[in-house]
């Protein structure tokens, strides 16, 4: 309204009196003084322009029921922001192995079964040794007498009284038999399958009487549930924000239970094919029912602010020139005011956004009504 009333002043400058004087002045082809008109004429405008102004504000100020823009308002304080990233995760376990046997033959006993808790060196399963303890036997009393013997020879040689040749002959039968022997016991020893550590029996395939070969037949699972731990692949623009130390929240979707973590290592090597970094996560010792391969979704805090001014996304507008921006209420003279306000904003939860640069902790933001507000509006606040 205003600059059609300034149009229509400017109009009536330029058709009452003024009209010949213009035509006159252009008709002289002088650019000085077409340019000293024009400065004239645009002088004028402002005046009449600073002089809407004062009467603007005086209506507006003798006016006691404005027909002012309604809004609500909230005040930006400072509060603490969690940014967190979400990956895949899954349970693992460093003591989780495949029980394979080191020496062939027919299983004779199984001592334990599936569920088992066992304890580092119990026995597992014996399998049978073919002979090998006859055979031990025998050569034990073999070696009883090159033992005899070579202790004989050995007493005489120190006394030099004998052969050295028959001294040494005697002594390399003494070790080859020891070695023999020595070497027969680690195959026996391979006979009885110990658990190399403690841990739950979980799948016990073998069965008593069937014929089990080395690196072959799969006996059992043997895993520790008290060393487990959550491997994650994370995207490599992280590579700088996800490190170890870093706390994180691990949510088991199949059964409905969270937990508090932290990064307990940070890769240092990314995949070439999917572009990602291993992160390993401590998992507590829990009741929880946690078990190997069990899938996860991993929330990694990998920013956090003391100090955040956090508003509503809902709240910011995108002008022309791409910029962010919010009203802000001001208060002069008892009437309430909104500047359009342009912000810089950072990091978002999905609903919040931080503002970085633009506002202060106290400042007050329109809410509500918005959308109808220009520049420099007064407006009236109903909360």
């Amino acid at each position: 309204m205003k600059k059609i009333f300034t149009i229509i002043l400017i109009v009536s400058i330029l058709s009452c009196g003024n009209n010949s004087t213009l035509q006159s002045v252009l008709a002289s082809n002088d650019i000085e003084q077409i340019k000293l008109k024009r400065k004239e004429i645009a002088a004028s405008k402002q005046d009449f322009v600073n002089k809407l102004q004062v009467i603007d504000s005086k209506l507006e100020e003798l006016n006691t029921n404005p027909q002012l823009p309604i809004i609500e308002t909230i005040t930006i304080n400072a509060v603490e922001f969690n940014h967190y990233i979400q990956v895949q995760g899954s349970v693992k376990s460093d003591e989780l192995i495949n029980i394979f046997p080191e020496f062939s033959g027919i299983v004779k006993n199984i001592f334990i079964k599936s569920g088992d808790v066992v304890k580092k060196g119990q026995p597992l399963i014996k399998i049978d040794d073919g002979g090998l303890k006859e055979q031990l036997l025998q050569l034990e009393i073999g070696f009883e007498l090159t033992k005899t013997t070579f202790e004989r020879q050995k007493r005489l040689w120190d006394q030099n009284i004998g052969s050295e040749i028959k001294f040494l002959e005697t002594k390399s039968m003494f070790e080859a038999q020891k070695q023999g022997i020595n070497q027969l016991k680690k195959q026996i020893k391979k006979t009885l399958i110990e658990a190399p550590f403690s841990g739950t029996i979980d799948n016990v395939i073998a069965k008593k009487g069937e014929v089990v070969y080395p690196g072959v037949s799969n006996l059992m699972m043997l895993l520790n549930l008290d060393n487990l731990y959550i491997e994650s692949n994370v995207p490599e623009k992280y590579i700088a924000s996800v490190n170890k130390g870093n706390k994180a929240i691990v949510h088991f979707p199949l059964l409905n239970k969270t937990i508090n973590t932290t990064v307990r290592q940070s890769g240092n090597y990314i995949n070439p094919i999917n572009r990602t970094f291993k992160i390993e996560l401590n998992i507590e010792k829990n009741n929880l029912n946690i078990k190997p391969n069990l899938n996860s979704k991993v929330n990694i805090n990998n920013y956090t602010n003391k100090k955040a001014l956090m508003i509503n996304q809902n709240l910011i507008s995108i002008d022309s020139n791409n910029k962010e921006y919010v009203y802000k209420v001001s208060n002069k003279n008892n009437k309430n005011y909104v500047s359009k306000t342009t912000i810089t904003t950072g990091k978002n939860d999905g609903v919040n956004v931080e503002v970085l640069s633009g506002l202060s902790s106290g400042d007050k933001i329109v809410s509500e009504g918005m959308r109808k507000l220009v520049d420099n509006a007064r407006v009236k606040i109903i909360n």
